[in-house]
């Protein structure tokens, strides 16, 4: 194990012995820290709030701010609030993420390989899978839901309980404060659908039939002569089946805070 000296970590923390601490870092209360994680100089890590769990092969950058209390007025202190952070993340200098909530389940996850870039804001109950790309600046309200392969460009955010879907971008200086499906571009203040991904797909490597069947959807999506109800009806009518599909179909039947569209 290689801790700074000038290091302080909690008693409570479990370090892996393959686990690396730079200089000047605070780790504070019940931390769990995998092999291969490497804490750059300044982070702190933890609080007396709750728990966080880091997997492996993470770089978590200078000033990180993993763990603390969430920005929430109606917020209790409980012990049994967590983040965890899942293997190979890229986690960027003064980036914060904050402890879940009791009446958001309890839990901020970050999931796997994902890059969150310089001075993002990860809020409490947010919920991200894997493969993500949050640019800097990106600013993420409660609650939120990030679906894998999303791409936030450039000083970007979310407002509470907005889900961004799987191969979703969001274009720079954009605020969602409703759902963005996945396969989308969405873009303004506040954002609406624009386009399909198409360069995200094709980096994807979706075949190009599937990426037609795609973007057939999506056509029916950007009409806003239809209703949602009309637009599922017809993707499901003229859309081959896939799982590609059966997501984005599902993704706009569950929408609770209803789709960025025009």
């Amino acid at each position: 194990m290689s801790i700074h000296p000038s290091s302080v970590v909690s008693a409570e923390a479990q370090i892996s012995p393959e686990a690396e601490i730079g200089p000047f870092c605070l780790i504070t209360g019940r931390v769990r820290i995998g092999a291969g994680t490497v804490v750059e100089s300044h982070a702190r890590i933890g609080s007396r709030f709750g728990s966080v769990t880091i997997g492996e092969r993470n770089l978590i950058q200078s000033g990180a701010m993993l763990g603390g209390p969430p920005q929430d007025l109606s917020y209790e202190d409980y012990d049994d609030a967590e983040l965890v952070i899942g293997n190979g993340n890229r986690i960027g200098e003064y980036v914060t993420i904050n402890l879940g909530t009791r009446k958001g389940g309890g839990t901020t996850r970050l999931g796997n390989d994902n890059f969150v870039m310089g001075y993002c804001h990860i809020g409490h109950d947010c919920q991200l899978g894997n493969g993500i790309i949050l640019t800097n600046l990106c600013q993420l309200a409660g609650h939120v839901e990030i679906g894998d392969k999303a791409i936030l460009s450039g000083h970007s955010g979310a407002s509470q309980f907005v889900r961004i879907g799987t191969y979703a971008f969001l274009a720079g200086g954009s605020y969602a404060n409703k759902d963005i499906p996945p396969f989308s571009i969405a873009e303004g203040y506040w954002a609406t659908l624009r386009a399909t991904n198409r360069v995200g797909l094709k980096r994807a490597g979706f075949d190009l039939d599937e990426r037609r069947n795609i973007e057939r959807a999506m056509r029916f999506l950007l009409d806003g002569t239809l209703t949602i109800k009309d637009v599922v009806a017809r993707i499901r009518e003229e859309c081959a089946a896939s799982p590609q599909i059966e997501r984005l179909v599902s993704f706009l039947e569950t929408s609770e805070r209803g789709i960025a569209r025009r």
